[in-house]
């Protein structure tokens, strides 16, 4: 193997170990606790403010499966979590009510054989597809929380894109 095929290896090694730390070590898609509306529809109570968020997520290579998505908080404190969202057309729509203006980050991963995971290859780069708001790309890793904050005031719409690695 030469140099250049062992610093490819080595990235690739770098983004998988990051990758996992970021998505497998936290519980944030894993927990309920909210109520969930024909699926898609989130009324959260907690904060009773008085925005609504739609979240459009598209590029999806396929409608199986679900859509695991996650709400944080500037601080990175989970907000809410949608789990079980429905595909249809290879997109899907997310409505968050009840929340209070501020600043907050989106995360989602297409669980495309229902097994509540994100899947990895043997090195742990995911195989499922997955998104982050703004849509922030990874570079060798993933992307920094700070990237991917937005800021909400009124009611708004955020577009996200389905992205996938495929190394």
């Amino acid at each position: 193997m030469d140099i250049k095929n062992r610093l490819s290896l080595i990235k690739c090694l770098s983004i998988s170990l990051k990758f996992l730390l970021i998505f497998l070590s936290s519980n944030s898609y894993v927990s309920y606790g909210q109520e969930i509306i024909d699926h898609n529809i989130l009324y959260y109570k907690k904060h009773r403010g008085p925005i609504t968020l739609n979240i459009e997520v598209v590029n999806l290579k396929n409608n199986e499966g679900f859509l695991i998505l996650g709400l944080f908080d500037e601080n990175k404190k989970e907000v809410v979590t949608v789990k079980n969202i429905i595909i249809v057309d290879r997109k899907t729509n997310i409505k968050i009510d009840s929340l209070k203006s501020g600043k907050y980050v989106v995360r989602f991963w297409h669980d495309s054989n229902k097994n509540g995971k994100l899947d990895t290859n043997f090195i742990g780069i995911p195989k499922e597809e997955f998104g982050n708001s703004n849509n922030i790309k990874p570079n060798f890793g993933p992307p920094k929380f700070e990237d991917m904050i937005f800021k909400i005031e009124n009611d708004m719409l955020l577009k996200m894109t389905a992205q996938s690695l495929n190394l």
